[in-house]
């Protein structure tokens, strides 16, 4: 049986009998082949020893998709929520991704895709399944994230066979190989990961894949997860998305064709609380008919809904932000060089888990009316909005007047009749 173990060294797992030992450097976990006698032997050493997630579709899978029939792009579903090619131009140059890089723990990446060749900058394959997408699962949630950041860095790290499951041990390894990377790459920042998958919560936040997301925010890496499709019951929100700090993303609704139908939860959508009593999501983000690659050919798309889609939104957009928060600490260095004028705090910080979920996260989302103020299980702090993302970059505080903030983003944003939408459907909620 094979085991993942915490708070012990290689070579006491190999005195109990370890074998096909492989340790994961970032996390201090370590995963081994044990028997009975061995894991006792551990456990009495005060040692954590948990039984890795076996291959059944109970385990690290992505959420089933939700078939649909009628699409929608990436890029319309984000301007209906105020992200339009204008607000790429909040900062000087716009925003585009350059310089930041999404790690995808997926499915692998049909890197020859038109929507994706050129941007895949490294790949590893910890399954036994050949590189590659099969599964058809990795390569969308690539597009998407491209979509919105079209001169990111993809970093293409499969964790799930072609069968479409995988396992704790894999991702968990992954997620080394992530920071690994962060922190010997000087040619890539993966500021973010994206985890499209995800297993059962079971309460207990000494899971190891909980504690390798724990070890990859604390090294400045923000992990994005689906939410899960276990909706509309509460209490079913997946791990890792149930961790304290990894950013939770459900999926709202999106018809241009009935307003009322537009920017509520997801039926399948999954809601809290955590088995601890977290609330989640954090965030919604639309997850409903998206329009993305499919890996069965280099021109394929596919349509697809669920909370896989929606969390790439998210990375895609958190990415952005810290593109954004740079180049504006670039401009008022130049500002300051050029007229010789005293600053403080201008050098940029990239953004963390806990500011973007204790801090922003209030500040640049919006509700339905309707919606329960605050922090909820259902929005989670809510759907972010251009205008009010806008307004945190560049360094101006969004009024506390919700009719005055929703109000401006149809004018200032040009967005059009989903701006008016927004502008009466939705309200910022404090």
């Amino acid at each position: 049986m094979r085991y993942s173990i915490m708070g012990a060294t290689v070579e006491q797992v190999k005195s109990a009998g370890g074998k096909d030992v492989k340790e994961s450097l970032a996390t201090g976990i370590i995963f081994a082949e044990l028997d009975e006698a061995g894991v006792y032997l551990l456990e009495s050493l005060g040692v954590k020893v948990k039984k890795v997630s076996e291959v059944k579709p109970t385990d690290i899978i992505p959420p089933e998709p939700i078939p649909g029939e009628e699409g929608y792009s990436p890029l319309d579903l984000m301007a209906a929520i105020g992200f339009t090619e204008d607000w790429r131009q909040i900062i000087t140059p716009p925003l585009y991704g350059e310089g930041f890089g999404i790690a995808i723990l997926d499915s692998g990446i049909r890197e020859t895709h038109e929507q994706i060749k050129g941007r895949v900058v490294y790949a590893k394959n910890f399954t036994s399944s050949p590189a590659g997408d099969k599964f058809s699962h990795g390569t969308g949630v690539a597009s998407i994230a491209l979509a919105l950041a079209p001169e990111c860095d993809i970093i293409d790290i499969k964790v799930i066979g072609d069968d479409g499951i995988g396992n704790d041990e894999d991702v968990i390894m992954g997620i080394d190989e992530v920071i690994n990377l962060k922190e010997t790459r000087e040619d890539m920042f993966p500021c973010v990961i994206n985890l499209s998958l995800g297993k059962e919560d079971d309460g207990d936040p000494l899971d190891p894949l909980r504690v390798a997301c724990r070890a990859a925010i604390e090294k400045g890496i923000i992990v994005s997860a689906a939410a899960g499709n276990f909706g509309p019951q509460m209490g079913t929100i997946m791990s890792p998305a149930c961790e304290k700090y990894v950013v939770a993303v459900g999926s709202i609704s999106y018809d241009p064709q009935d307003i009322q139908k537009s920017f509520l939860v997801s039926n399948f959508s999954s809601r809290g609380p955590t088995k601890e009593g977290i609330i989640k999501p954090d965030f919604a983000l639309l997850g409903e008919r998206v329009i993305m690659a499919d890996s069965q050919n280099d021109t394929a798309t596919v349509v697809k809904s669920g909370t896989s889609f929606a969390a790439p939104f998210g990375s895609a957009m958190i990415l952005l932000h810290n593109e954004g928060a740079k180049k504006h600490a670039q401009r008022l260095e130049e500002y300051r060089r050029q007229y010789l004028v005293e600053m403080v705090g201008t050098e940029w910080v990239p953004i963390t888990s806990v500011d973007l979920l204790d801090k922003w996260g209030p500040l640049i989302t919006a509700k339905p009316t309707a919606a329960t103020r605050g922090k909820d299980v259902e929005y989670g702090w809510g759907i972010p909005l251009g205008e009010l993302a806008a307004l945190t970059l560049t360094g101006q505080r969004p009024s506390a007047v919700a009719s005055d903030i929703v109000g401006m983003v149809a004018p200032v944003l040009g967005i059009g009749l989903m701006g008016m939408i927004i502008g009466t459907m939705l309200e910022v909620v404090r």
